[in-house]
């Protein structure tokens, strides 16, 4: 594992953030939850990303800290906040944010937390009462940095201008999916993707200001996961869920993950690996969110980051053009 800092953190942060679901959800139960994060802790990561609206997850990622004494060395990224989102019924208030938050530290079993993140925007409102409520809670010491999820990059600079305009804290990270395949539709409402030629200027101000990139579904919701191949014989639909079919299945993206198919065969590894490979060859401050449940799974991901991949070969997975022209 390779780990960054964050001014403002004291522990260093795993390049790669482990998401934890709710045990309900990924694991059969919290037991199997547990081993999960004990497997994830052996690689190497410390960063651990969950959310109020994730079932139990808190609460089993809470008890596992505190079981195993790992609170004092691991970095928790809490999210809050999800108004917009299909089934939610979250207003976007500061009401909202101080009852979550504050009810995500006792689920957590901890006085604060490392970054707290709001899972989605109202753009509809102003943000002026969130930075005010945002900053109350930092400097009651129960967050230390905050920023948005799925918040546009217009939201953000409009909240830090508020922010700084009045002599507070503004968002200092972001988490928006990102990956090789293009986001290409949004069942659930509200989702923000850094993918695509449309995302080129926030791409391009991330990279300026090296913000912190908490970047959700790195492999497209497991569409880029190798679980379906485009050489193979198996129906889409019988190797990766609905959402992510939903979400990343096109012609764009199959060209893409065919290609990334290939250059795995040539250099003896998965095409997770080459997905992951090329997102960590961006030039962005990215901290990539991957949630892998077995030991084989998460030693993949971790390999990742020792495989480098040149531009031309990032060019080429990406439009096709470069690499064969050579």
């Amino acid at each position: 594992m390779e780990y960054r800092c964050i001014k403002g953190i004291d522990l260093p942060l795993s390049a790669l953030t482990y998401g934890t679901p709710g045990s309900a959800t990924k694991h059969a139960t919290r037991d199997d939850a547990f081993r999960s994060y004990d497997m994830a802790w052996e690689y190497g990561f410390r960063t651990f990303d969950t959310a109020h609206s994730y079932g139990d997850g808190e609460e089993t990622l809470g008890a596992w800290l505190k079981s195993r004494g790992h609170r004092k060395e691991a970095v928790i990224l809490d999210k809050g906040c999800n108004p917009g989102q299909e089934g939610s019924t979250d207003v976007f208030s500061a009401k909202t944010i101080r009852e979550q938050a504050e009810m995500s530290l006792r689920r957590l079993q901890t006085d604060h937390v490392e970054l707290y993140v709001l899972h989605r925007d109202d753009p509809r409102l102003p943000a002026d009462e969130i930075i005010e409520e945002l900053n109350r809670l930092r400097q009651e010491g129960k967050i230390l940095h905050f920023g948005g999820s799925n918040w546009s990059m217009e939201r953000v600079m409009a909240a830090n201008a508020y922010a700084q305009a009045h002599g507070l804290k503004g968002f200092s990270c972001v988490s928006p999916a990102y990956s090789l395949a293009e986001y290409l539709h949004d069942p659930w409402g509200g989702s923000i993707a850094l993918s695509g030629e449309k995302q080129s200027a926030c791409r391009a101000w991330l990279k300026e200001n090296q913000m912190p990139v908490f970047c959700y579904s790195p492999l497209g919701r497991g569409y880029l996961s190798g679980k379906f191949r485009t050489d193979g014989g198996k129906a889409i639909q019988a190797c990766i869920g609905r959402g992510a079919i939903m979400e990343y299945d096109g012609q764009v993206n199959r060209a893409r993950l065919a290609r990334a198919e290939k250059l795995a065969e040539e250099k003896g590894c998965s095409v997770s690996q080459i997905c992951l490979a090329w997102l960590l060859h961006q030039p962005l401050n990215l901290f990539p969110i991957v949630a892998p449940t077995t030991k084989e799974h998460i030693a993949d991901n971790t390999a990742a980051l020792s495989l480098r991949l040149t531009d031309e070969e990032c060019g080429w997975l990406m439009d096709g053009r470069q690499r064969e022209a050579g």
